[in-house]
């Protein structure tokens, strides 16, 4: 709220201040009250677009999901990471995984009967340093260009054959939106490139969003093997074939038919591919969880739905204890 603002505002460093005084006075050194005017009568226009309230997913079933959890002899589960697994935060690098999370998941892992993956979009390093020093956790990075089996510990490219002639193209428009709009960023990844407006006014960051949505598509992917998949407060382009959904699909077929409980929590629309490849899986419905993040009427693949990371996070530790009671210990 008003207050939390005063508070960011009073107590922040010297650096920080002349960092946002300088991204001010850059924005409003380059637009006009004419251009202001204009931005303003189109956000009109799409302020009408709200979420139907017709179609609602059930909060996620804890003690059912456990049932399932307990009386499973192999399990694989798949969690993303930002938003996920922490709370999304105004600054990526800022993201660190909680305490409480990397304990439960340790735990996860530890037990012989669970294949634990996370399936993040960051990039290989950052989840290195972050869960790196878990043994037996798999890992992939950048929504699914990389995969790290916990078997043999190196990661794979899976796009060394792909095409990358697209990235000059996509960083001109990215840097074209981030001078338009204060406090956002592009950042480049090996795979892909993600434009973030976590720090833009609210409403001109997604207003900005959906234009730089518009202008991609009419200028890279209408002739590019590439895609634009819209994140929390980020627009993320990568390959067309790349995506969480295929390391769903290579981590099932990877685990066999005899898979007893399946867990996959995410919370944007990148998540939403891993929800489709296990729905299309194969699997016997009554086996896997899909669980999205956010409100219950937001559009999704999901079948059950948390309100925020803290409950997926609880739920963890929930199944950590039955797998500390399977082993008998206390």
């Amino acid at each position: 709220g008003v207050a939390t603002a005063i508070h960011e505002a009073l107590s922040m460093s010297k650096e920080d201040r002349v960092q946002k005084h300088q991204q001010q006075f850059d924005h409003v050194s380059r637009h006009t009250a004419e251009f202001w005017a204009e931005s303003f009568i189109k956000e009109l226009y799409i302020a009408g677009e709200l979420p139907s309230l017709l179609n609602t997913t059930p909060v996620l079933d804890e003690q059912v999901a456990l049932k399932t959890y307990r009386n499973a002899n192999k399990r694989l589960l798949m969690f993303d990471y930002d938003g996920t697994l922490t709370p999304i935060v105004k600054t990526p690098g800022a993201a660190f995984p909680p305490p409480k999370m990397l304990e439960a998941l340790a735990t996860l892992v530890a037990d012989p009967a669970n294949y634990v993956f996370i399936i993040s979009g960051r990039d290989q390093q950052t989840l290195e340093d972050w869960l790196g020093h878990i043994p037996g956790l798999g890992l992939s990075a950048e929504h699914g260009s990389f995969i790290k089996y916990p078997e043999n510990g190196k990661w794979i490219n899976l796009t060394e054959d792909m095409d990358f002639s697209w990235k000059q193209e996509v960083t001109e428009i990215f840097n074209y939106y981030t001078e338009r709009t204060q406090g956002s960023f592009v950042e480049h990844k090996r795979c892909s490139i993600t434009w973030h407006y976590r720090l833009a006014d609210p409403e001109y960051g997604i207003f900005q969003a959906k234009e730089c949505r518009n202008h991609l598509e009419n200028s890279v992917l209408s002739k590019r093997a590439v895609e634009v998949m819209v994140g929390k407060k980020n627009l993320e382009v990568r390959p067309h074939s790349v995506n969480k959904g295929e390391i769903v699909k290579r981590l099932v077929v990877s685990c066999g038919t005899d898979l007893g409980f399946v867990f996959c929590a995410g919370d944007d629309r990148t998540d939403e591919d891993m929800f489709a490849g296990l729905k299309n899986s194969g699997l016997d419905h009554e086996v896997y969880y899909n669980c999205t993040l956010g409100s219950a009427t937001k559009k999704t693949q999901a079948g059950w739905h948390v309100s925020e990371p803290k409950e997926i996070i609880e739920f963890m530790q929930s199944c950590a204890k039955v797998s500390r009671e399977l082993a008998g210990v206390a």
